[in-house]
């Protein structure tokens, strides 16, 4: 029975890895974007509607998130933006906003891991906003995934954290 659904799961990923591969072909067919960039919303709302506990919304935007940077890289996009945390977001609770810190700093650590899409790819990770807002350990992580990928060259992810357009605008004139 395990032999029948390990054969069962081994053909589903194929069939799924040369669709995946057939979409990518006919999409490089056109013009692929220069830039893309993604804003993270709407974890908590997902997370509510599907009766899912306080912060799984948040790994499961990851996790797609993830999923979308694959194959913008795959499709050789060349720049990424992810709005994840807007200066906005500390108006939450404190006991939702200390897990989202201690997620955002894990998931930034796993960038500097060898076998990471970071390093996969050869991209190079910035972070826009005011990183002085963000926990300390936050704060500290992202440093050292920027200084980790700063020879990478194939492509730029930036993540704003602690970021909205209108303080940039301000600091700017500052």
């Amino acid at each position: 029975m395990t032999e029948s659904r390990d054969n069962e799961n081994s053909l589903i990923s194929r069939v799924s890895n040369f669709a995946r591969k057939c979409l990518f072909d006919i999409l490089s067919a056109g013009t692929i974007p220069n830039h893309i960039a993604f804003i993270m919303d709407g974890n908590r709302r997902y997370a509510k509607k599907h009766n899912l506990e306080e912060g799984a919304g948040h790994k499961l935007g990851f996790t797609a998130l993830m999923s979308m940077l694959r194959y913008c890289y795959e499709l050789d996009v060349k720049y990424v933006t992810i709005y994840a945390f807007s200066i906005d977001n500390f108006k939450r609770r404190p006991e939702e906003v200390q897990p989202l810190m201690e997620l955002i700093r894990e998931k930034i650590e796993g960038l500097t891991n060898e076998e990471s899409i970071v390093n996969q790819y050869g991209i190079r990770v910035h972070f826009v906003g005011d990183l002085n807002l963000l926990d300390e350990s936050v704060r500290l992580a992202a440093e050292r995934a920027t200084a980790a990928t700063s020879q990478n060259s194939r492509a730029v992810l930036s993540i704003c954290m602690a970021y909205t357009s209108t303080n940039e605008i301000m600091n700017a004139v500052k």
